[in-house]
């Protein structure tokens, strides 16, 4: 009887200690998902201000965290997912780094806002809301971006039409 009251502890514990695991991987990923939705919306933003060499700064910054972000913090059933969509993000921010002109860096803008929306809506949003924008003006139609405000600001404009593009989806 005793015997058996100890494994029933014993499970009990390692099952606590689990929960407890799978809830800090969840928190890490969280954490990183959020360092990544800040880093793209700096980009986009200075986007946003035709500053070519601020988009370039912070893609730089937001590669370094894509890059760096440990596989450990994902669940087992999960890793091959991020997996792809950390080399898809990699490939979109590295062209906005490359970029050598504002239109550069949009178009690899357009690429990693897509990236980037897909894998919120596979991972969850770790924040507040977020809101996508798409503007039929600017390319083939497939011009979207996120935005923490529900008031437009469009990146592939710049100040010149900032009011183009209407919410089409919140994250």
């Amino acid at each position: 009887m005793e015997k058996s009251r100890v494994a029933a502890l014993s499970l009990l514990l390692l099952l606590a200690i689990t929960a407890t695991s799978l809830a800090q991987s969840g928190d890490e990923v969280n954490a990183r998902l959020s360092q990544i939705i800040e880093q793209y919306m700096n980009t986009k933003d200075a986007l946003v201000h035709n500053r070519d060499d601020l988009s370039a700064a912070w893609a730089e910054r937001l590669e370094t965290t894509i890059a760096t972000t440990p596989d450990g913090i994902f669940e087992e059933d999960d890793l091959s997912l991020w997996q792809a969509f950390q080399g898809a993000l990699l490939d979109a921010a590295g062209s906005i780094v490359d970029g050598e002109n504002l239109d550069e860096q949009r178009e690899g803008l357009k690429q990693l806002s897509l990236e980037l929306q897909d894998l919120i809506q596979e991972f969850g949003n770790p924040g507040d809301p977020l809101y996508v924008f798409s503007c039929d003006d600017y390319g083939d139609g497939d011009s979207v971006w996120i935005h923490t405000s529900d008031q437009v600001a469009n990146p592939y404009h710049g100040p010149e039409n900032m009011g183009c593009g209407e919410q089409v989806a919140e994250l």
